[in-house]
């Protein structure tokens, strides 16, 4: 994880009050393209959750 990449994770708890979901986000990516996922975020001032990049865990729908 580069020094980059931990600012703009602390910089997305600071405004969300929240961490970055790295588990299903970071996994698999280049640092680069999870700090532009992060950026866009600040600058809309939305969640990735409320971007729709990632699915609200207390909306979906479990099956059983």
């Amino acid at each position: 994880m580069t020094k980059e990449l931990r600012e703009a994770l602390k910089a997305y708890r600071k405004k969300f009050g929240e961490s970055f979901p790295t588990i299903p986000l970071a996994w698999g990516r280049e640092d680069e393209e999870v700090i532009a996922m992060i950026d866009r975020c600040i600058a809309e001032g939305k969640t990735v959750y409320e971007l729709g990049i990632l699915p609200d865990p207390m909306t979906v729908d479990i099956l059983y």
